[in-house]
C-alpha cells in the first residue's frame, strides 16, 4: 500500500463526534466513550499532568529577580 494521496481516500468514516457532557469533539462512536471527560462514567476523567500544579505558599517566598527594583524619584 502506498503512503500518498490514494491512502487519504480511506479517511471517510467518522470516529469522533461532539460529547454531550463536555462538548468537545472527542466522543468515540464505536467505543461509546469520550476521551476528554470519560462520559458515560460518573466521574470526570482527570490526570495530574493535565493541570499545572501551583504551590502558592512557595511562590510568595521567592524573590522576583527579573523585575527592576522601584526607587523613589530624586529630582529637583
Amino acid at each position: 500500500m502506498t503512503k500518498g494521496t490514494p491512502s487519504f481516500g480511506k479517511h471517510q468514516t467518522i470516529s469522533h463526534i461532539n460529547c454531550r457532557r463536555c462538548g468537545r469533539h472527542s466522543y468515540h462512536i464505536k467505543k461509546q466513550s469520550c476521551s476528554a471527560c470519560g462520559f458515560p462514567r460518573s466521574k470526570i476523567r482527570q490526570e495530574s499532568w493535565r493541570r499545572k500544579l501551583t504551590n502558592r505558599s512557595a511562590r510568595k517566598s521567592v524573590k522576583i529577580l527579573h523585575m527592576k527594583q522601584k526607587t523613589a524619584y530624586r529630582g529637583k
